[in-house]
């Protein structure tokens, strides 16, 4: 079924969220100022706000608050305000303290003490400027059976696109977002947005760029205003393809300079906690992997599937691969693994939702039984299997929500990954004997799929043609894909209710800035590990 967001219900938010962006501290009445240290003499004079606000990695208490600063009579350096309040005007604050900017003019604020399923607003203030005002719901209480809503996307190449799908994600009534992965790219194809210059970025000032650049889109600044967030990373937040020890395919190497794989491969991530608004594990500052409770409803876990991997087999080829199977090899790592299965085996949340970076299900694309990317779940088989088993067996609901491959799909997980009658042949897929869970891929923001002429051989003709001709010999191969579009961009919203979860794809033109959104949903009932139609 295919639908539109209501347009009245759609624009009424979005005049709300403009409002907030628009409306300056200043115009307040004079006792809020009173009320927060916004007139000390230590703080920045007049700085500027050109990245936005985000509240990040909510808890039932509170959230870090991010902004970053330039400019100013003390530069990047120095102190700011920061108010916090249920009350959209910012009066009678909840919390008003003065922070101190960090690296590259980059503020992490931990607001703390609020209460549980409240919406908060909140802003930071320099002497003579103020931010945009935010806003973000700290997580449900442990015994709150309500509805929750999650918003996922990924994959948002800036040059290749416009973001007018996280206008319309800004637009959704949701209790937060999460970034499958990919939020920026070390290097993309030239687009409508013009031609990446700061390619395959050596050092830290030049990732930091990248962060700037992506983070002067308003578009993406309102969708972050509007919500908590929960980033994750995958691999062009730092190289296409890497693993833990160094990367493979698409002639990266060839671009490599002096600095090393691990110098520069630090300096990402750092440029990435910088940049998020996520709190640092003590003890494992690089870590990234997270569990958050959403009151009975949902247990969400975030993975890191790039830091703790082994190399891809077969040289990261698509195709026939002996090895894609073979034991002993990890994409998450024992310890994160062990994280995982113990954390979701043991929680008593209706749904357990993994949010995971790159795709689950099987995915057969040659009648031999070739798989489409060693770099996925398809070259990590024996891992896939032992998540996979261990779900059909303990984990009741278990739901993942996936990025990366730039293409929407619905699929059902089987315990091998691949269901009864998935093509074989000289690549062995196995076919599994039990349902273990359900796995929904977000198409990209904007960057390259199928029907934009990508990942298909060349000479195929009209790229939306061919596109949907390969949709159709997927689906035939591949009996557990039950939805498969290559052709459409967009973003992903789960709706989780006790007796089921719904999730719904929607499209939004990747080339129209003022594009319109469509949607298209589906649901798995509590208990079954199957996709519906809506």
């Amino acid at each position: 079924m295919t639908s539109s967001v209501p347009r009245r219900s759609f624009f009424a938010g979005l005049a709300v969220a403009g409002g907030m962006l628009a409306v300056p501290a200043t115009g307040f009445a004079a006792p809020i100022l009173r009320q927060a240290p916004d007139g000390a003499a230590d703080l920045i004079g007049n700085p500027l706000f050109g990245a936005g606000v985000m509240a990040g990695v909510p808890r039932t208490d509170g959230a870090t608050l991010w902004t970053r600063v330039s400019g100013g009579s003390a530069g990047s350096a120095g102190k700011l305000a920061v108010v916090v309040s249920r009350r959209d005007d910012l009066s009678s604050p909840e919390l008003t303290e003065t922070v101190t900017t960090g690296a590259d003019g980059t503020v992490h604020f931990e607001a703390a003490g609020l209460r549980p399923g409240e919406q908060y607003f909140y802003q930071f203030r320099g002497r003579g400027t103020e931010s945009a005002i935010g806003r973000f719901k700290t997580l449900r209480p442990a015994d709150s059976a309500e509805p929750v809503r999650i918003g996922w996307f990924a994959c948002q190449a800036f040059e290749e696109g416009y973001y007018a799908a996280h206008r319309h994600l800004a637009a959704e009534d949701l209790d937060l977002v999460i970034c499958l992965g990919d939020y920026i790219y070390e290097f993309t194809k030239p687009g409508v947005r013009g031609v990446e210059v700061n390619a395959y970025p050596q050092l830290l000032e030049q990732m930091r760029e990248k962060y700037r650049k992506y983070r002067s889109d308003t578009d993406l600044q309102l969708m972050h205003s509007r919500h908590a967030f929960v980033p994750m990373w995958d691999d062009h937040e730092y190289r296409n393809n890497y693993w833990k020890e160094g990367w493979t395919g698409f002639g990266a190497d060839k671009v490599e300079g002096a600095v090393g794989f691990e110098q520069k491969k630090q300096w990402a991530w750092q440029a990435w906690f910088e940049h998020m608004p996520v709190p640092r594990f003590p003890g494992a500052p690089n870590r990234t992997h997270r569990s958050l409770r959403l009151g009975k409803t949902v247990e969400l876990w975030v993975q890191d599937d790039r830091q703790y991997r082994d190399a891809q087999p077969c040289g990261d080829a698509s195709g026939v691969c002996s090895a894609a199977d073979a034991g002993g090899r990890s994409m998450l790592g024992d310890n994160q693994t062990r994280w995982l299965l113990d954390g979701m085996s043991g929680s008593d949340a209706t749904w357990k939702v993994m949010g995971n970076a790159v795709m689950m299900m099987g995915m057969v694309t040659g009648d031999d039984g070739s798989r489409a990317f060693m770099d996925s779940w398809d070259g990590y088989g024996a891992e896939r299997t032992h998540i996979l088993s261990t779900a059909a067996a303990q984990i009741k609901n278990m739901v993942l929500v996936t990025g990366d491959d730039h293409n929407g799909y619905a699929g059902e997980l089987w315990d091998t990954g691949f269901a009864p009658g998935t093509v074989t042949g000289t690549q062995v897929n196995p076919p599994g004997t039990k349902r273990a869970a359900v796995e929904y891929l977000v198409p990209s923001v904007t960057s390259t799929n199928a029907g934009d002429g990508g990942y298909l051989p060349t000479g195929t003709g009209d790229p939306v043609v061919a596109a949907r001709n390969e949709e159709a010999a997927r689906r035939a191969r591949n009996p557990h894909a039950k939805y498969i579009n290559m052709v459409d961009h967009g973003y992903g919203v789960l709706e989780a209710a006790p007796n089921e979860v719904q999730f719904h794809f929607r499209s939004v033109d990747k080339l129209d800035p003022n594009a319109g959104v469509t949607t298209r949903s589906f649901r798995t009932p509590s208990g079954q590990s199957i996709i519906e139609a809506l």
